[in-house]
Order: structure tokens, then sequence, then C-alpha cells
């Protein structure tokens, strides 16, 4: 099965889940369940198949490692310790103010990408994240690789992302025969981090950081269609 037609299937079978019950595994609610069953369901390699051991804390290997500036609808992200600080800010008196600032967290989490947008941000399905732990739901992440980015929105506005914690990216693969000793193309590429099972833990921002929903869709301008 060629990588682009298991992308699409991919894909398409996770919009087709948005909005029903998370889907459960042998840990419970989890991220990992979702990609674990649709991967399996499409004959596709999982974590079980990786070179990876699969325990609570592991971070797990879900097929071919590749870099963030390669991904595109249907490939599988990896988070560990993920935090998008989003700041607005205002121009007034001479000096640029922040008005209001929210955080998203993902300490270890896993999602398949749906969407990949021109300004870095990324449409994902996903489980077991706020404020419906209990749906798969299809949500915008502003911003993925670690750093800050400025995004103007008028003369006297801007949106400061800024971005700790690492992403891995992964190709979904065909399922080896029996046997097989597994070859990843994308083996040789720095490691960034990786992760599987999703708890949520509500970003600590202090007094002006109101924690957000993880993965919570805010489109404008934090977002623009590619």
């Amino acid at each position: 099965m060629a990588d682009d037609d298991l992308n699409g299937q991919l894909k398409t079978a996770a919009e087709k889940l948005v909005g029903k019950n998370a889907v459960t595994s042998k840990f419970g609610l989890d991220c990992f369940a979702l990609v674990d069953k649709l991967l399996r369901g499409l004959g596709a390699q999982t974590a079980a198949d990786g070179d990876v051991a699969i325990t609570a804390t592991a971070d797990y290997d879900w097929g071919d490692g590749i870099l963030l500036t390669s991904l595109k609808p249907g490939d599988i992200l990896q988070f560990k310790n993920h935090t998008v600080d989003v700041s607005t800010m205002k121009f007034a008196n001479g000096k640029w103010y922040e008005s209001s600032g929210v955080n998203y967290t993902r300490p270890h989490h896993t999602a398949i990408v749906i969407e990949v947008h021109a300004d870095g941000s990324v449409v994902v399905v996903e489980q077991n994240v706020e404020p419906n732990r209990n749906k798969v739901t299809r949500n915008v992440i502003p911003k993925l690789d670690a750093g800050e980015a400025t995004r103007e929105v008028s003369g006297t506005e801007k949106i400061k992302v800024t971005v700790t914690g690492e992403v891995s990216a992964y190709r979904p693969a065909p399922k080896p025969p029996k046997g097989a000793m597994l070859i990843r193309r994308g083996k040789s590429l720095p490691a960034v981090g990786s992760r599987a099972l999703a708890n949520f833990v509500p970003a600590q921002g202090g007094t002006k950081r109101t924690p957000g929903s993880i993965g919570m869709e805010a489109r404008s301008p934090l977002s623009s269609e590619a």
C-alpha cells in the first residue's frame, strides 16, 4: 500500500469519528487507543510493531519518522511536554502590552493530522482532551515547533505564540510481514521527542494566563486556511 493511500485512508477514518464517543483500550480512555484502533483497522503498522516496548510511559514508534517540515494530512503526531502560550498584544499610549493570554498543554499525547496550514498551524483529530474528553474532536494547534512567532492582526493588535516542549511526527506505514525486520526510512532523522498515552494537565501560566482546553479551536487570528 502506497504511503499516500495510507495517509488518505487514515485521515478519512479519523474524520468519520469526529463527534462520536472516544475509543477505549486496555489502558482505558486515552489518546493512544484512537490511533491504534484506526491503524489496525487499515492493516497498518502500529506502535506494537515498532522497536519501543509498549508501556504506560513509553515514547512510541508509530511508523516512519519524518520532519515537521514534511508534515501532511494523515501523519501522526506525538507530543511531549508541549505547551502553546498565546498572548494577545495591544498597542496603546506608545507601547505594546499584553491584554490577555492562554495556554494549551499536551503533556503526553497523540493526534492525527487532518490539515497543514501555511502559517504553521495544523488541524488534528484527537481524543481525551478537554473540554470533551469522552468524544473524538477536531482541533487547531496554532504552532508545533518550539520557539516564538508573532502574527499581525492590525496596527494596534498582534498575537504572540510561544511554544515549548517537543513533537515527533510519523508517517503511517504498511504492516510488515510477520518476522520481518523493520527498517525505518526516517530513523536517521534527529529525534525531537514523542509519547503516547494522554493525561490532561492544565497549564500553570500565572495570573495573566487562563489555562485553555487542549486543542481548543481558535481560527482567527491564530490560524488560517491554507
